[in-house]
């Protein structure tokens, strides 16, 4: 049997001390770790603006306890951090509904932070006038808090900007409907007159086109008519006179007597043919 030395047992029980040693830290570690809790995890999270990590933490921890107002404060805080001001707005009302808890002046001012940033991103009037009345009953809460002073002149010169732009919007919308209209109305008038050129033309034309009949009869009329023109252009007798037809053949008769009685008296005297001459 062999036996241990002097030099060998220091040796085992350095390395034993060593071992123990490196032992006693790691699970002085983890049992810092072990029996942190879940909100110190999340505010430490929360502080090295781990917002995700710290957000999980604080969501885990509320199931387990949902009444406390600390929980909802923090996480609504983080949540406001994460840029979800809708669902912080949830958190500090939770707390607000209560109005009694201690912390319900940081959750008014908070409350009008998340509703401003909401307004401003959706450009709402009225989410912006509800933060405007949380900054108004936060300086009630704190006269001397001049951050909630500061938020309530900024967010009503804001929602005084959005007003401007809205009323200029909607004056340029009635200038330009009044150009529309403006313009309707000038086509409609030109349109109009177009239309009454138009029927004043044809008319025209429909009342020239008798004088051009007139003026140009048609060509198996023309000579009846020319003869029905030259009849109407002859003088006409007056009932019991003589048409000038009839004195010409009157006329023409009586020449033709005058000049028979003529050549019947120059036959009486003319010599009568045969007649006895001196006897020679």
């Amino acid at each position: 049997m062999r036996v241990r030395t002097a030099r060998e047992t220091a040796a085992n029980l350095l390395s034993l001390a060593l071992c123990v040693g490196l032992f006693m830290l790691f699970c002085a570690a983890g049992w810092r770790d072990l029996f942190r809790s879940l909100p110190e995890e999340a505010e430490q999270a929360y502080r090295q603006e781990n917002y995700e990590q710290a957000l999980q933490h604080y969501q885990e921890a509320q199931t387990r306890n949902p009444d406390s107002d600390t929980l909802a404060y923090n996480l609504g805080n983080t949540l406001y951090q994460l840029g979800r001001y809708q669902d912080a707005a949830g958190q500090f009302g939770k707390i607000l509904e209560k109005d009694s808890t201690t912390l319900s002046s940081q959750s008014i001012y908070n409350m009008g932070n998340s509703l401003f940033e909401m307004g401003r991103a959706g450009n709402d009037q009225q989410i912006l006038n509800q933060a405007l009345e949380a900054f108004k009953r936060s300086i009630i809460n704190d006269p001397d808090d001049e951050d909630s002073k500061y938020n309530y002149e900024l967010t009503r010169r804001l929602i005084q900007q959005q007003e401007q732009q809205q009323q200029q919007k909607q004056d340029d919308k009635k200038q330009y409907d009044k150009k529309q209209d403006d313009k309707q109305q000038d086509d409609k008038q030109q349109q109009d007159q177009n239309q009454d050129q138009q029927q004043d033309k044809q008319q025209q034309q429909d009342n020239e086109k008798p004088k051009e009949q007139e003026n140009k009869p048609d060509k198996q009329q023309q000579p009846q008519q020319q003869e029905q023109e030259q009849q109407q252009q002859q003088p006409q007798p007056q009932p019991g006179e003589m048409s000038e037809e009839e004195a010409e053949k009157i006329l023409q008769a009586l020449m033709q007597m005058e000049k028979d009685a003529r050549e019947a008296e120059q036959k009486k005297k003319a010599p009568a043919v045969g007649s006895k001459g001196r006897d020679w």
